[in-house]
């Protein structure tokens, strides 16, 4: 008897497939696609007699762009200039051959690497599995820092030639991509909701900061400055008011005058929650109002859900139930149940 062949594995999707921008053969095509999402960069094919077979994913989340490309056939080479106030970063699905032009050093990057900011560099992307870049700007990222320390960040923030270890691991990075992308694949046909975007966005953003070395980690590193607890009703009242918009948590810190460091230490000794929680809880309480007002036949369950900034109906579910001790369908049939 003999023996079937074991089916082929089917491939799996690459990040950001429903935002595909082009699939194209020409590498000026891919080149004029992917630049506008990522940094100046030139491409050359690998072996120019050998047919590319390009495909561009990418979109813009909030300051914040992410764009997957794979070239095909032999690959290309991708020389990048210095990024100067530029910020990319490259996360190859497979390994990635790096070369420092300058000073003529090479190496493999097989995770996260940030395309430097002063001196040229040549990558070589895997043709097949390709490459994720993360692009925005080091103004952006010192912004966000602030938001962090309660002041600005003058110095030019920069993530090259730094010895000392990231303030946490380098797997925070990936991991946050990675959910980013799978949020942003799945709630695609819907379209994304503003306050889910902003999450997205800060998540990202908080990710680069905490995960990468940089040279504003002596500051992220320094314990928060006085924490004024007086600033507690202030600041669970202006939650109340803007918990519709899409807000997180540095602009609560910002519109109490603090850094975010010092918002959660008032969140924790006050509320025993983190900021996101604290904002998660006010929208939870909105929702379950919501759900108790609506109308036969009005307000549905998605629309609330949607509403308070969730993506997906089950992470919904279980917040809502952890916080009310029913369920969201309990609570819109029962409208008269005591909270």
């Amino acid at each position: 008897m003999t023996a079937t062949a074991p089916q082929e594995q089917q491939r799996e999707e690459p990040p950001l497939a429903p935002f595909q921008r082009v699939a194209s053969s020409d590498i000026d095509v891919l080149h004029e696609t992917v630049e506008p999402f990522a940094v100046g960069h030139d491409l050359q094919a690998r072996d120019p007699g050998l047919r590319l077979d390009g495909l561009v994913n990418a979109l813009g989340v909030g300051a914040v762009n992410l764009v997957w490309v794979r070239y095909g056939g032999s690959g290309v080479i991708v020389d990048t200039p210095p990024t100067g106030g530029a910020f990319a970063l490259c996360a190859p699905i497979a390994p990635m051959g790096v070369e420092y032009r300058a000073s003529r050093s090479r190496d493999t990057a097989g995770g996260s690497l940030v395309v430097s900011h002063d001196e040229p560099m040549r990558l070589t992307p895997d043709p097949r599995q390709g490459c994720l870049v993360i692009a925005t700007s080091t103004g952006r990222l010192a912004d966000h820092l602030g938001g962090f320390l309660g002041r600005a960040y003058d110095p030019p923030l920069r993530f090259h030639s730094v010895d000392a270890p990231a303030i946490a691991p380098a797997s925070v990075v990936e991991r946050t991509w990675r959910h980013v992308c799978a949020v942003l694949d799945d709630t695609a046909s819907e379209g994304l909701h503003p306050l889910a975007a902003r999450s997205l966005e800060e998540s990202l953003l908080t990710a680069i900061l905490l995960g990468l070395p940089h040279t504003a980690m002596p500051e992220l590193a320094e314990p928060p400055r006085r924490v004024p607890h007086h600033l507690a009703p202030f600041i669970r009242e202006w939650v109340e008011a803007h918990h519709h918009r899409p807000i997180g948590a540095s602009d609560i810190a910002a519109a109490a005058g603090i850094g975010i460091r010092q918002l959660q230490v008032i969140c924790r000794d006050q509320w025993g929650v983190t900021p996101t929680q604290l904002l998660r809880g006010v929208r939870l309480d909105h929702a379950r109002a919501a759900l108790r007002g609506a109308a036969p036949g009005g307000r549905t369950v998605s629309d609330v859900a949607t509403a308070a900034g969730y993506l997906h109906m089950s992470r919904f579910a279980a917040h809502y139930r952890q916080r009310f001790g029913e369920t969201p369908t309990e609570t819109l049939k029962h409208p008269a149940s005591p909270p």
